[in-house]
């Protein structure tokens, strides 16, 4: 009874670990930017984190800009400026 007992426990306690938050950004793209890795991540709420050299910065995506046009643009080492 113990053994089934412990496996039980060992079940739910799996199962509430290996779930994840959808909000983990799912949705990452790895790059070199000016030789340094950089983790561009979209939240999924019209925000985007990058992360790289132990720093980390979410801003708002520009309205009409997308994920993966943004992500092109920094990965690309590009500035693009709107007048």
């Amino acid at each position: 009874m113990k053994k089934l007992m412990y496996v039980a426990v060992f079940a739910l306690a799996l199962g509430f670990t290996s779930c994840g938050s959808d909000d983990d950004g799912g949705n990452c793209r790895d790059c070199s930017l000016l030789g340094a890795p950089i983790s561009i991540c979209d939240n999924g709420d019209g925000t985007v984190t990058t992360s790289g050299g132990g720093e980390s910065e979410t801003i708002t995506l520009p309205e009409g800009v997308t994920f993966e046009e943004y992500a092109d643009t920094l990965c690309s080492g590009t500035i693009t400026i709107g007048l």
